[in-house]
């Protein structure tokens, strides 16, 4: 199996938005960026683990 591996596009944005986050003088915004974050990263989980769960037919 193929280990799972960022494109270059996605390399890119994770660089592109970690330096919006080190200029940020916005606490708010800050705030508000973490917790959306871990919304997404729970939803990833849930989905990996709903994935994980289903039968497999090969």
């Amino acid at each position: 199996m193929e280990p799972i591996a960022l494109t270059l596009g996605q390399k890119f944005e994770i660089e592109k938005f970690s330096r919006e986050i080190d200029n940020s003088k916005d606490l708010q915004a800050l705030r508000s960026i973490a917790k959306d974050l871990l919304v997404a990263w729970k939803q990833q989980q849930a989905a990996s683990d709903w994935i994980m769960r289903q039968p497999r037919d090969l």
